[in-house]
């Protein structure tokens, strides 16, 4: 069934189609007339080779324009490879810890959540392809990469569907010409154990053929009792310039990720009696032998094609194959406060794989109009997602009660399940194409603008036990669905400009109205508008923005309709405008003098949604965060400290269940987490890190609507050679 834009979008669909016609038609000529100079340029005397080194900036990850952060109208933050090493960020999920306007929890050791602007994170892209899924690994190492992007708002015009939140770009290292080495160790707190390798070695004397690799190895127990995980992680890359113009890079990625107790659920909040239960940290109601074994690969290549001097085409392919198997159980109940008894076992198993393949193709350049050079972008890009589950044995009958939570050690029967034959084969494809263009509409002033038309379908195929085709469900289809992008920038001096923009975004739902209709996509959108200032020289940046997040037509149940009144049993939904979320930001990143560097970020944001429209997090209204890191002068050069806080204000949770059956609310204060860092340079090889997260050892609940305990003081020491 096809599905268009519903009438709240089409009155300004024209003007986004005709905006789209318009940067498509314009770019071929400003190509042509590229290629016109190119060939005169041929017909000259040639010159000495010589070698430059440019300025220009590398494709956006809003737009792919070739503009800087200064210059880009939405709120972005960059993340650097210095920092990850400095700070030991291992992990994504240590990433976003530092990011401005992020706020990070989980429901479980294997579930990590990210939010931005009150909505969840779910666009994960690795150099602008997207990569989440639901079995392809999200627990991403940075070992791979170079620097990690983050852009708050929607991002439409190059992701397609999905949510008003932001927008996580994992960019990928790249051989260099150069030979260059580091290989690194760390120890830490719960028997943590790192290993890694990263050798970029040239395959010809010149440089043009080039390789590198990288690779890591993680052991570590966790705060959790029973808990282990040892996560492997390679990449091969070959990267050769095949012309002056033309380079060409594949390779190869795998992570492996193997835990064991893995948790899955929640550590109950009150005892029988509705007292609080206050458990250890340590409480882990998973036995030994649960597992959540994630693994993924992907296969990549590259192109730049280079046209003179500001033409470039590329084009950017990714094939991931990715796998997750689980057997868990979760907890519930209430605990005796004396006998401990009370709680109970139940379980859950997993078994899928799925495959994801993606295009992006992209030729950006400039154009001379009106006595004045303009930015153009035209490209395109398609996604294929399959994702098969398969059936196994039933554990729905499984039940196990826990003696004493207290004492329990864990130590239980295995629970096994195994395939049955039977699956679900779902797929969802994706295709898009988009322009850009920046005009210079005065030397202070330029106009960000573009559009994307995207078409979006899915559906699902139900096999039996002998692999015999039964049935097709959730079929559901999106066409002609356009996205626009506007933005401004007016440089009030060189390095202070203001902005304002506009993006949208799409997600498509399957569910029906009360006359069996499907609803249309929820439609996202972000306006903002902000400051942003550059100083010393570029190497501290100061911005600041307001922005409004919201999500129209999103589904929630109709109450006025019985459950299961729809002819295929399911409930009717109604689609409700207003999810929206309103506030401000402040974000200041850089060097205030040598060898004094700060990462500081204010969020405050109100959120309303509809009573029913549950995320199971709890999000503050305001979140500070700072880090600052100081390299000690004379004598002392060689020693740098740092140290930050993170600070968020009180959360609440609703209808939390409870003994009396009773929904409560359940609060919890304002509190702040102290991190430590130290490096010293031992020698022009060696260097030596300390790290220490939570260094106060505060206790907090990570998540209230799905209550976890955040995590307690770590401690690592890392020790690191570079060539």
């Amino acid at each position: 069934m096809s599905l268009r834009a519903h009438p709240l979008r089409s009155r300004r669909a024209p003007l986004a189609l005709a905006l789209l016609s318009a940067l498509s038609l314009t770019a071929p000529q400003a190509f042509a007339d590229a290629l016109a100079e190119a060939g005169s340029a041929a017909d000259a005397k040639t010159l000495d080779k010589v070698s430059v080194v440019g300025d220009r900036a590398a494709p956006s990850s809003t737009t792919r324009l070739p503009i800087t952060l200064q210059e880009t109208p939405q709120s972005t933050s960059v993340l650097g490879l210095e920092r990850l090493q400095t700070e030991s960020l291992f992990s994504i999920n240590d990433v976003m810890r530092n990011i401005t306007g992020v706020n990070v929890s989980f429901y479980d050791t294997q579930r990590p959540l990210y939010y931005a602007r009150g909505f969840t994170i779910t666009d994960f892209q690795v150099d602008g392809l997207p990569t989440y899924s639901g079995s392809t690994n999200q627990e991403y190492d940075t070992a791979f990469y170079d620097r990690v992007e983050v852009i708050r708002g929607a991002n439409g015009l190059l992701s397609g569907a999905g949510i008003p939140s932001a927008t996580v770009n994992l960019l990928r290292k790249r051989p260099g010409r150069d030979f260059d080495a580091s290989f690194a160790i760390s120890a830490g707190s719960w028997d943590f154990r790192r290993m890694e390798a990263d050798v970029n070695a040239p395959l010809t004397r010149d440089g043009r053929f080039r390789s590198r690799v990288v690779a890591a190895y993680q052991d570590r127990d966790y705060y959790y009792d029973r808990y282990t995980e040892d996560k492997m992680s390679g990449m091969a890359v070959v990267e050769g310039d095949l012309t002056d113009s033309t380079t060409v890079t594949v390779g190869y990625q795998r992570q492996d990720n193997n835990p064991v107790g893995s948790t899955w659920g929640t550590v109950p909040f009150f005892n029988s009696d509705g007292s609080f239960a206050h458990l250890p940290r340590s409480t882990n109601m998973a036995p030994k032998w649960t597992r959540w074994q994630r693994e993924t690969s992907t296969a990549f290549a590259n192109l730049e094609q280079r046209f003179g001097e500001t033409w470039l085409l590329k084009v950017n392919a990714a094939h991931t194959e990715g796998n997750v198997q689980n057997v868990r159980v979760y907890g519930s109940g209430y605990p005796d406060p004396v006998t401990g008894s009370g709680t109970y076992l139940l379980a859950g198993a997993g078994d899928a794989e799925d495959t994801r393949n993606g295009v992006d193709v992209f030729l950006s350049g400039k154009f001379p109009l009106f006595g004045k050079e303009h930015d153009v972008v035209v490209g395109g890009s398609w996604s294929d997602l399959e994702s098969t589950t398969w059936t196994l044995t039933s554990v729905a009958r499984w039940r196990y009660d826990i003696p004493n939570i207290h004492t329990w050690n864990g130590d239980i029967p295995e629970l096994t399940a195994s395939r049955t034959g039977a699956s679900r084969i779902a797929r969802t494809k994706q295709s898009g194409v988009y322009a850009s263009t920046r005009l210079r509409l005065a030397d202070p002033l330029s106009l960000i603008a573009g559009a994307r038309l995207s078409r979006w379908e899915t559906m699902t195929r139900s096999y039996n036990t002998a692999g015999a085709y039964t049935a097709t469900s959730g079929q559901y289809k999106v066409t002609d669905e356009v996205t626009p992008y506007v933005g401004v920038v007016y440089d009030i001096v060189p390095d202070f400009s203001v902005y304002a923009s506009y993006t949208e975004i799409f997600n498509p739902q399957n569910y029906k109205d009360k006359n069996e209709n499907l609803l249309a996509p929820v439609e996202g959108s972000n306006l903002e508008a902000g400051i942003k200032s550059q100083w010393f020289d570029g190497r501290l940046t100061a911005n600041a923005a307001i922005f409004e997040a919201k999500q129209d037509n999103y589904a929630v149940r109709d109450m006025s309709q019985p459950d299961g009144s729809l002819s295929d049993g399911t409930s009717a939904y109604v689609g409700v405008n207003g999810t929206k979320s309103r506030g401000w930001e402040l974000d200041v990143n850089g060097e205030i003098r040598p060898g004094w560097t700060v990462n500081a970020g204010y969020t405050h944001v109100k959120v309303t949604r509809a009573a029913t429209d549950l995320i199971y997090a709890n999000l503050p209204e305001d979140f500070l965060q700072l880090n600052t890191t100081v390299q000690l002068p004379g004598s002392w050069d060689r020693l740098s400290i740092g140290g930050g806080f993170s600070w968020q204000s009180k959360v609440q949770a609703f209808n939390v269940p409870h003994p009396s059956g009773v929904g409560v609310t359940v609060n919890q204060p304002a509190y702040m987490l102290v991190n430590l860092n130290a490096n010293y340079r031992i020698s022009d090889n060696w260097l030596a890190t300390l790290s220490v997260r939570n260094a106060l050892d505060k206790t907090y609940w990570a998540n209230l609507d799905y209550n976890n305990y955040g995590e307690p003081r770590f401690v690592s020491v890392s020790l690191r050679w570079k060539y």
